[in-house]
């Protein structure tokens, strides 16, 4: 590898956030620079015409950078952006989404303005800890470095979460060895902080008590205990049930499930999808985590394939929607549905499965999967929650038709 130093000037911002400016023989990547900056930075050669730079002094600010919001930034490597204003930030988002499109012959499509999710509202985030001999730290890595920065700090992240820093280095120093690592794993749920350590160090009775001892006194819903090289994890306390609703269900939570990112970010998704469903009798969502989507969607009359990798968020969203359809009639009474017809008048069903391509509607074959819009609910139309079908996909061979598909498998029985 070859190091030297060369003044540029900041033309754009890449796809991981740094800076890019020409050099002669090709071009530089320098983290924490903003289009217009004129800085000396330090050369790496890392291939033909390419070179990592590293920021040696900022000679003249371009008219989009700011001063970061966050004490930390430039040795932690959480966030590469903070230097950059809201509008150059939500701008250069924009030309990613505008590139991506028209890499892959879709440059013609219309792209909605960006929403923004308020700061200080990530309801997620993965603290590595390690043990030192004298103290213990919690933060995150540098970039491209195991080293870790010890935080003070986080705006990023929800108060709650940035203040369990602290007690999370208290429990580090008290259960942990001299050379142990750790990941903490903490998520706010609708039903409060979820904690999950992850590490393969024996933190025997003691670590455990402590980590108890820390629900309680942080008011924390949950503490877990997983292994990297094992799947699940060991709950340890729990002083709530640990529930995420969607679509006014309430879903249980394994420990580390997935959720998006900010909680006003996950609203909004949900609300583009419903948009976007609005009057579809079938979705499918095969991505479908505890249900962010599935559930709504099931809510309105839609008859959803509910799949993913994760067989205890699909086995939770299955539980879930079997509590929420409604009670059977009682004995002998005339249940609302049952002579409902069995596909709507107006538009012949487009089945899914083999056994009903080209019967007339009522004369549907086994494997037939019905009309939604028959009812929400109802036997006839198996729309709503009767007709949510989750399944996992993971150790299970797929059908046919579903060869290809992520999380696709043969047990899929409507529930």
């Amino acid at each position: 590898m070859t190091a030297f130093r060369a003044d540029v000037t900041i033309g754009s911002i890449g796809r991981r956030g740094d800076g890019v400016a020409a050099v002669a023989g090709g071009t530089v990547h320098v983290p924490a620079t903003a289009p217009g900056d004129r800085a000396t930075v330090a050369l790496t050669e890392t291939g033909p015409g390419r070179f990592r730079g590293r920021l040696l002094d900022l000679l003249e600010a371009g008219p989009d950078r700011r001063e970061p919001p966050c004490r930390h930034f430039g040795a932690c490597g959480g966030c590469a952006l903070q230097h950059l204003t809201p509008d150059a930030y939500g701008a250069w988002k924009m030309d990613m989404l505008r590139g991506l499109l028209a890499r892959n012959g879709l440059d013609g499509a219309v792209v909605e303005p960006l929403h923004r999710s308020p700061p200080g509202s990530r309801r997620r985030a993965t603290f590595a800890i390690r043990r030192r001999r004298e103290d213990a730290i919690v933060g995150f890595n540098e970039r491209h470095s195991h080293r870790v920065v010890d935080l003070a700090a986080c705006p990023v992240v929800l108060p709650q979460i940035a203040a369990l820093i602290g007690p999370l280095r208290g429990w580090a120093e008290s259960a942990l060895r001299a050379g142990d690592r750790a990941d903490a794993h903490v998520a706010m749920t609708d039903s409060g902080l979820d904690l999950t350590i992850r590490t393969s160090a024996r933190l025997g009775g003691a670590g455990r008590d402590a980590l108890v001892a820390l629900l309680a006194r942080e008011d924390l819903a949950r503490v877990a205990r997983a292994h990297p090289k094992q799947e699940g994890a060991e709950v340890l306390a729990e002083a709530r049930p640990m529930r995420a609703v969607h679509g006014d269900v309430p879903v249980a939570l394994a420990p580390g499930a997935f959720a998006q990112a900010t909680a006003d970010g996950g609203a909004a998704l949900t609300g583009f999808v419903l948009e976007a469903a609005d009057g579809a009798a079938r979705a499918a969502d095969l991505f479908c985590g505890s249900g962010a989507f599935a559930l709504p969607l099931a809510k309105r009359g839609c008859a959803v394939y509910a799949a993913d990798i994760d067989k205890a968020a699909i086995a939770n969203l299955g539980a879930a929607a079997r509590q929420a359809r409604p009670p059977p009639p009682p004995a002998g009474a005339r249940h609302p549905m049952r002579h409902a017809p069995r596909y709507p008048q107006a538009r012949h069903p487009q089945p899914w499965r083999s056994g009903a391509a080209g019967r007339p509607p009522g004369a549907a074959g086994r494997g037939a999967q019905p009309d939604a819009q028959a009812g929400p609910g109802g036997r006839a139309g198996r729309g709503g929650f009767h007709g949510l079908r989750p399944t996992a996909g993971r150790g299970e061979r797929p059908g046919r038709r579903d060869r290809g598909v992520p999380g696709a498998g043969r047990r899929r029985g409507v529930l």
